[in-house]
């Protein structure tokens, strides 16, 4: 009886052989990552319209920032917003080809995964839409009375829609 194989080092990269034995190579070099990395985003932004929607939704958004003459710190919210929705959308574009790998056939749990990653970029999207739509009433409202009633408004919805969710949970729906 031979002795398990280590895993491999933390960072390594595996592959199979034709045989089917897992090899251990080193792992990539800095620019070669980049180069996959780049890689990546062209193929997501080829095949993924919503991800072309929200890059072009994101640069409005700086371009509008920076003509309202925004502070850079507004500007710099505004872009670290936009670039998790972005980030988010990949994932997401990332889970979807995943479990199609996965699941090529049509399974109500493989639709729930999906779902659940969709939701999670409409969750991103409505923080960034809410750190925007902040920014832009503390200017129109300098006194950031306007901010404040946003603010709590967007709180009385998030807890009506969690207690709604609950009521249904309790509900069996």
């Amino acid at each position: 009886m031979r002795p398990a194989a280590a895993p491999p080092a933390a960072g390594a990269r595996t592959s199979e052989s034709p045989a089917g034995i897992a090899s251990t190579r080193r792992p990539r070099s800095f620019p070669a990552a980049v180069a996959c990395a780049l890689r990546g985003l062209r193929f997501a932004t080829r095949r993924q319209p919503n991800l072309r929607a929200h890059i072009a939704i994101a640069g409005l958004v700086l371009l509008a920032g920076a003509a309202a003459g925004l502070t850079a710190v507004e500007l710099a919210l505004l872009a670290a917003a936009g670039g998790l929705v972005l980030s988010a959308e990949l994932l997401n574009t990332s889970i979807e080809l995943v479990t199609d790998l996965v699941c090529p056939t049509e399974d109500p749990r493989a639709a729930a995964v999906k779902d659940v990653s969709a939701g999670a970029v409409l969750a991103v999207s409505g923080a960034a839409a809410a750190l925007a739509l902040f920014i832009l009433l503390g200017h129109v409202s300098p006194g950031g009375s306007a901010a404040g009633r946003a603010a709590a408004a967007l709180g009385v919805a998030c807890l009506a829609a969690a207690v709604m969710a609950a009521r249904r949970r309790a509900a069996g729906g």
